[in-house]
């Protein structure tokens, strides 16, 4: 039963995970409020921290994110319902994605 799992999330993510690679994106920033609160993954939400939260990649992805000659490694720790990548504020500011705003990032992994 174990190999059927594992074979189905391979066939599940392989194609999906092969087609985003590479692609630009519209990213968001999280609101402040979710502070605290605890992430779809198991981890708790640290604004100023380092994380993403994406519709479909599975949690502890690690993706790259480029934005404006940057680019950081952001673990993927929360779903979003936002259509892209929704990031966290210490990670939008590193990037230089405006807190208040949407920018077009590439992301990779």
């Amino acid at each position: 039963m174990k190999r059927f799992l594992l074979a189905a999330a391979l066939v599940f993510n392989g194609p999906a995970l092969a087609h985003h690679t590479g692609r630009e994106v519209t990213a968001t920033v999280y609101h402040p409020e979710y502070h605290g609160e605890v992430a779809y993954c198991g981890s708790v939400y640290r604004h100023w921290g380092v994380s993403a939260a994406h519709p479909w990649l599975p949690c502890g992805t690690k993706v790259r994110v480029s934005h404006q000659g940057r680019a950081l490694l952001v673990p993927i720790t929360d779903r979003c319902d936002c259509g892209s990548i929704d990031l966290s504020a210490g990670a939008a500011h590193r990037l230089g994605v405006p807190l208040d705003g949407t920018a077009t990032v590439r992301i990779s992994y």
